[in-house]
């Protein structure tokens, strides 16, 4: 994966992005098209291969229903294989219907979480009805891992350093970012997913990466506190 990934990026002359994971991705399981969303109310559009993963992305979202909906809801991947079918209008009258007009059939999408907390959305469609191989949803199931760990981190490393910065073995999940959600729910009487949420509502507010916000909350250096004038937020 990681070798396809450095050829996309080095051919392209573009850097490591959640664009470059949906392409890759696409182009590994045969799909037509991928995107990777925040949750449902999260700023910012979605980050698409195409206007027809966007379209399929922000209609869930407008509609209130869907496989990504589900998704959220039962903490699971929602894959189906015909939008156009009776059983998916019973299911999504609204979504099965819009998508299947846009031009979509296949749909397949992953909660991307961390622990039980899941902030955001890895999605794939195809313009024909299709089911996916155990193979292909392990490959799926490893992209999204990537995504969550540019999620987290903010990562973009040229083509030249790619190799580099991502060997064999290497796990999206900093464990820092485990402590530092784990302190911010003590500090601020949250639940941990609650918690992870005020994190990267912070970190985007600052414009920097989730991992240098939570290890300045690990060293100390940073502290979260409730009723102050930047929401639970506050120096130490």
């Amino acid at each position: 994966m990681w070798e396809r990934i450095a050829e996309y990026s080095g051919t392209r002359n573009t850097p490591l992005s959640l664009r470059t994971v949906c392409a890759v991705c696409v182009d590994l399981t045969g799909m037509s098209g991928a995107w990777v969303s925040g949750l449902p109310g999260s700023a910012g559009p979605a980050i698409a291969t195409d206007p027809l993963a966007e379209t399929l992305s922000d209609l869930q979202v407008l509609l209130g229903e869907g496989p990504a909906a589900d998704a959220v809801k039962d903490g699971r991947p929602v894959a189906v294989t015909d939008v156009a079918t009776v059983a998916s209008r019973r299911v999504w009258p609204l979504f099965a219907r819009a998508a299947a007009d846009s031009g979509a059939r296949a749909m397949l999408v992953l909660p991307i979480r961390v622990g039980t907390a899941t902030i955001g959305l890895f999605g794939l469609y195809s313009r024909v009805p299709t089911v996916l191989v155990t193979s292909q949803r392990a490959e799926v199931d490893a992209f999204a891992g990537v995504a969550l760990g540019l999620l987290l981190d903010g990562v973009h490393h040229s083509p030249s350093d790619l190799r580099r910065h991502v060997p064999d073995g290497w796990s999206p999940v900093h464990p820092e970012i485990h402590q530092a959600t784990g302190i911010v729910s003590v500090q601020l009487g949250l639940d941990v997913a609650e918690a992870l949420v005020c994190l990267r509502a912070h970190a985007y507010a600052q414009a920097r990466p989730l991992l240098e916000i939570a290890r300045e909350i690990v060293t100390r250096r940073r502290r979260f506190r409730p009723n102050t004038s930047e929401p639970g937020i506050g120096a130490p």
